[in-house]
């Protein structure tokens, strides 16, 4: 699906965050507490937003970007133009890397399109040096008051408009049932607590609760 979308994803995302997207992006980025992080790993990347943000940040770092649509890679790549992230195809559920490796993980809008959250979580902890740092960006519930309208947005523009632009109006359909059906706040990081792997985990709403960020350091024994 991803790869069918790739070429029109980014200008999508665009519209229909009106840019907001960026901001939580540079909000996500400036949450970790990590100063000089060596190495940051951005599990699916898709076209490398995030990977390029984080490189603008940490100019010192070996930064990665790994996904599972190569057509997604395939742009993040043509976009690598100064070669200083490193795009591969890896699947999040089996990361492509040895233990204890990277300072920073991070994903942005993927973790509910993983077919194991827990999974997922055990191998960002697995690759993670001790006391490494993860940050996740994700689509959740927004606050009460807002959800009416959030609702009517989604129905009315997010599933047409992406379907239209796309080219396929199930993959935006599916986009949207994802996002409201995600374990978003509390509930996520209920999930996060539950593995035992992490500690200092805590969340963050972004523009009333359309999105969230959740970090964490990895306990190692």
């Amino acid at each position: 699906m991803f790869d069918k979308i790739a070429g029109r994803y980014d200008i999508i995302n665009d519209l229909l965050s009106f840019g907001i997207h960026r901001t939580w992006l540079r909000k996500a980025a400036k949450k970790t507490t990590i100063a000089s992080p060596k190495r940051i790993l951005d599990l699916a990347t898709g076209t490398g937003k995030f990977a390029f943000l984080l490189q603008k940040y940490f100019p010192q770092a070996q930064i990665y970007g790994i996904d599972i649509a190569q057509n997604m890679l395939e742009i993040a790549n043509q976009r690598n133009s100064n070669g200083k992230v490193h795009f591969l195809y890896g699947d999040a559920l089996q990361i492509p890397f040895e233990e204890d490796y990277f300072d920073l993980v991070t994903m942005s809008y993927g973790i509910r399109n993983v077919g194991d959250i827990v999974l997922c979580l055990k191998e960002i902890h697995r690759v993670l040096k001790p006391n490494g740092e993860f940050i996740i960006v994700e689509f959740g519930s927004p606050l009460p008051w807002f959800q009416p309208l959030y609702r009517i947005y989604q129905k009315l523009v997010m599933k047409p408009l992406g379907g239209l632009i796309s080219g396929d109006f199930k993959a935006y359909n599916y986009l949207v049932e994802t996002i409201n059906h995600f374990p978003s706040g509390k509930e996520f990081t209920k999930i996060v607590e539950e593995t035992n792997l992490f500690e200092g985990i805590e969340y963050h709403l972004l523009t009333y609760g359309i999105a969230y960020i959740y970090k964490g350091k990895a306990k190692k024994n």
